[in-house]
């Protein structure tokens, strides 16, 4: 059956289109998709050409309206999974995995479609789901190194170490001039306290690669963590002279208040975090503010430690930063002899823990934290019920112990203190150092 001239014109129009849309003139294209639905409106193809144009110049909003307009004329997998995308970029995630779903329904397979509902899943922190999509991914294009280095940081989170292993050294093999390989092999060995191997990797990993910062990065991470801090210093002041060094200055200033403070030189780590918040854009350094808060603590700066905790406090972050910046907030109140502002901070926290732990039961910092609030406001009886709920849940966090310990040490029930110690320290043999060392 032959097609109607309208048709046949609208379809030479949206090729035009096209044809305008990848030479850069994008209103010419426009012209040719809309004067296309003018001729001929209940033809899909135009609907989808204008989405695809309004993603092209980043008006997600107009791109979903043109792409959900296409779907009212045919139900097509790819105009669904082009309309996720569309969500996912305008920061509707729930939707987008939606559209994606009915891509899928409709048959549609594609390994990008894959991918960023993995990406989707890990910003919700559902690795397992990420996980599950990240190996659809892989088995539709099992050669996009990309993929791969998502499985492995994906292991990673969910303490799957042994299978990220695994992973990192077959790509290495399959993939010898990626560098991620190599970054991913850093991250592991550090992650399991494997020092001198991370130094000799790393080490390795930088001459392979020697116009690479993250490597040197990772060299000096690894001194660093090993306890050769000078040589680690040199590293990054070698790092400094480097081309690439500009995209890498802020976390190696991080790393270099890191060593200086590891070296007891606080002043000096103090100014490398106020040099590291100071390239701050649009993103607040959590990382280098909750190590400023700290900083300020041991120098005594209370209020300064406050400041920086509600710029956490304020920021999007939901998450162990924030957790802390509550409490350290109350914590420094107190310093200041400012207890009815630390009251009122301790009591705003406990609700906001309540909060976290309603939308993520699995939050176990928050409940600490939590926990930890109540102790400075006295309620004991309160704290010790929730420790309780919180070792229902898991018997193996060492802190459990140590803070139920602070209590009855608070309670005057030094017996029952010494025993929980006691438990604590079969979890993690290196507090009792630390409690020794600390009077306790």
């Amino acid at each position: 059956m032959e097609e109607r001239e309208e048709v046949l014109e609208a379809k030479d129009l949206n090729r035009q289109g096209i044809a305008l849309l990848k030479a850069g003139k994008t209103d010419e294209a426009g012209e040719k998709f809309f004067k296309a639905i003018d001729v001929e409106p209940m033809l899909m193809e135009s609907y989808k050409n204008i989405g695809d144009m309004y993603m092209l110049i980043e008006d997600y909003p107009e791109a979903k309206n043109y792409y959900k307009k296409a779907l009212l004329i045919e139900k097509s997998g790819e105009v669904y999974f082009r309309y996720g995308n569309a969500c996912i970029m305008n920061d509707e995630l729930q939707q987008g995995l939606k559209q994606y779903n009915y891509a899928s329904s409709q048959g549609y397979e594609n390994d990008e479609m894959y991918y960023f509902m993995a990406m989707s899943y890990e910003n919700m922190d559902d690795d397992q789901l990420a996980l599950r999509y990240i190996q659809k991914a892989i088995i539709i294009n099992p050669v996009m190194p990309e993929y791969k280095v998502k499985k492995i940081a994906l292991l990673l989170n969910m303490n799957r170490v042994d299978d990220a292993k695994q992973e990192v050294d077959h790509l290495i093999i399959s993939d010898p001039d990626l560098f991620d390989g190599y970054h991913l092999k850093n991250m592991i060995l550090m992650q399991e306290s494997n020092w001198d191997e991370a130094v000799t990797f790393s080490k390795k990993a930088m001459e392979k690669f020697p116009e690479d910062v993250e490597l040197m990065y990772d060299h000096a991470k690894a001194l660093g963590l090993s306890g050769k801090c000078e040589d680690a210093l040199k590293i990054i002041e070698i790092s400094k002279k480097m081309k690439y060094f500009e995209d890498s200055r802020a976390k190696m200033t991080l790393l270099e208040a890191e060593i200086e403070a590891e070296l007891g030189n606080i002043d000096n780590a103090y100014e490398k975090c106020n040099e590291c918040i100071s390239y701050e854009q649009d993103e607040v350094d959590l990382e280098a503010r909750y190590m400023r808060i700290n900083l300020s603590i041991v120098l005594k700066k209370y209020e300064d430690a406050i400041n920086d905790a509600n710029v956490i406090i304020d920021s999007e972050n939901r998450g162990n930063y924030y957790f802390s910046a509550l409490y350290y907030r109350g914590i420094c109140a107190l310093k200041l002899g400012k207890n009815e502002e630390a009251e009122n901070y301790f009591k705003d926290a406990i609700a906001l823990y309540r909060l976290a732990t309603l939308e993520r039961p699995d939050a176990f910092e928050a409940y600490l934290y939590r926990v930890m609030c109540l102790k400075e406001l006295k309620e004991y009886d309160k704290a010790l019920e929730l420790l309780e709920f919180i070792e229902k849940l898991s018997d193996e966090v060492a802190e459990v112990y140590t803070i139920r310990a602070d209590i009855y040490s608070l309670m005057g029930k030094e017996v029952l203190a010494k025993e929980e110690l006691k438990k604590a320290y079969e979890l993690k043999p290196e507090l009792k150092e630390l409690f020794t060392e600390s009077g306790d």
